[in-house]
């Protein structure tokens, strides 16, 4: 059966060639037919174009009900904002929770119309604002003549809602004394002529509003405005190549998390010790429902401490806040020592034998020379000395440090050889590549701003671990054989030179030479315990 095809072929004249079609919203986008209709690359080219071109067209094109959803968002912002800076925080907390219903009910690709509850105006609506209070209505609507005629009180006529009033008063008393007695409390006529609690309610609600409407700030001093820059300028940093791609996506989501909570369109002005600290609350409570776990929590808030650093030092801020004092502990969010996770000599040896020859390599290289999979991905021909046998590189998380050493790795025999026939052929650039010639690791933002990663080291080590039914991750390679070296007397203190990490004591920074033969012979050693062949 012949495959569908999602591009129409539009063929050339007047020897022009052909080209890709797609008719989409009633206009016609078109793309490079390359060398023809039979050309499949062209095709898979022409429609990836399309398919990043639909999403942008998409999200720029306006969605059913879309326009109540902005100003129904727009509107319990301000309500947010003027709660944080009031320090309300039941009004806050509904606030969030129908921020994140709106934003939730836009993201659809085709939004329900918005419910009554979901406006700030529902917020004073009584069938709303008391559920309940209908059926009780009703209730009381049933029982108003009896109960008028049980009575007998004539001289209620005139009282407007008197008789309700009444029903519901000898409803409300035979409830608290289980009696069935016929008198009742009559009302105060004057508590009818007072205002609806609810309508005073909005009214001052309306009025706060006005009034921050009426002191807005300029755009460009919002929370929001500033959590762009500085995503922009983070952004920049990963085009000059001192950052990745998933830090800053990681930064845009933590940060997203934030203006959830505060308000988007907050001054950041108003950004003080008091603010830093209820956030640092409220992420706990997180934790508390376990919604998130402590180092998540404590990540949140390393990027948000880290954002009003810069805040103050762009001078958007006129003070930084007392409480990020570098010796001030009040911000802090304990997190667990983590478990150190290791494998057994057997099971090294059952992954090494059931392993396919670039799998294994990738092993070797994590026993051997203490790489990560972007270790791997990252290591370059200029870093490999192919007649010495030798890898000399400095960890890629910490390239950039001054204090982290350049560490020789003598190669085993078996990692020489496997290195050597998984090669990439060109004599600069990345050693190893995946079969479609790209890196082994890598992340970008889409255009549809989600993070796009790939670890092809990491997809063939948990395809080798689910076939040999074992749960422990790739990264924990390096640790067993740090941890194989620590329990040696002889190489105990190479644990940290093997790792790449900075050396810790003055005399290391300063004064000693690097143990290199001793560095050596504690690699060859690793291999013995681990019976490579």
């Amino acid at each position: 059966m012949p495959r569908r095809l999602k591009l129409t072929w539009q063929p050339g004249t007047d020897g022009r060639t052909g080209r890709w079609r797609r008719k989409y919203k009633k206009k016609v986008y078109y793309f490079s037919g390359g060398r023809g209709k039979s050309d499949r690359q062209a095709y898979d080219a022409a429609l990836a174009e399309w398919e990043k071109l639909k999403l942008r067209i998409d999200a720029e094109a306006p969605k059913p009900h879309q326009a109540d959803y902005e100003r129904a968002i727009l509107e319990w912002e301000a309500v947010l904002t003027w709660c944080r800076k009031h320090y309300d925080e039941e009004m806050a907390d509904i606030s969030v929770a129908k921020l994140d219903s709106l934003r939730r009910g836009l993201s659809a690709s085709k939004p329900k119309p918005l419910a009554i509850e979901d406006s700030f105006a529902g917020q004073f609506d009584r069938s709303i604002r008391y559920p309940e209070l209908g059926e009780a209505i009703a209730n009381i609507v049933e029982f108003a003549e009896e109960a008028m005629k049980s009575t007998g009180s004539d001289y209620l006529d005139g009282i407007p809602g008197a008789e309700e009033y009444v029903a519901a008063s000898k409803e409300f008393f035979d409830s608290l004394q289980g009696s069935n007695r016929k008198t009742v409390v009559v009302p105060n006529p004057r508590a009818w002529d007072e205002p609806d609690p609810l309508k005073v309610e909005q009214a001052v609600w309306r009025d706060r509003l006005d009034v921050m409407e009426r002191t807005t700030i300029p755009p460009d001093r919002t929370l929001q405005a500033h959590v762009e820059c500085f995503a922009k300028d983070k952004e920049a940093a990963v085009a000059a190549g001192e950052l990745s791609a998933g830090r800053v996506y990681t930064l845009r989501l933590h940060l997203t998390h934030f203006m959830e909570w505060l308000g988007h369109e907050t001054p950041v002005v108003e950004i003080n010790s008091k603010t830093l600290n209820d956030y640092r609350v409220e992420l706990l409570q997180k934790v508390e429902t376990n919604d998130w776990s402590r180092p998540t929590a404590k990540d949140r808030l390393g990027s948000v401490k880290s954002f009003v650093r810069w805040l103050w030092q762009v001078e958007a801020i006129p003070l930084l806040p007392r409480i990020l004092d570098t010796k001030s502990k009040a911000l802090e969010i304990s997190r667990p020592s983590p478990e150190i996770v290791t494998y057994s000599k057997e099971e090294i040896s059952t992954l090494l034998t059931k392993a396919s020859r670039r799998t294994k390599l990738y092993i070797l290289l994590a026993l051997n020379c203490s790489m990560t999979q972007k270790d791997i991905a990252d290591l370059q021909t200029s870093e490999v000395d192919w007649e010495t046998g030798r890898i000399v590189r400095k960890r890629s998380k910490t390239r950039d440090f001054d204090s982290v050493p350049e560490v020789s790795y003598v190669l085993w025999p078996e990692t020489l050889r496997l290195l050597d026939q998984e090669r990439n052929p060109v004599d600069s650039g990345p050693v190893l590549l995946n079969a479609n010639g790209r890196r082994l690791w890598y992340e970008e933002v889409a255009d549809d701003g989600q993070l796009q990663k790939i670890d092809n080291v990491r997809s063939a080590f948990d395809r080798l671990r689910r076939k040999v039914k074992i749960s422990k991750p790739f990264k924990s390679l390096k640790k067993t054989s740090a941890t194989f070296i620590r329990s040696n007397k002889e190489y105990a203190s190479l644990e940290r030179l093997f790792l790449g990490h900075a050396p810790q004591s003055m005399s290391d920074r300063h004064y000693a030479q690097t143990p290199q033969a001793l560095l050596d012979a504690a690699i060859v050693w690793l291999r013995e315990e681990y019976n490579v062949e």
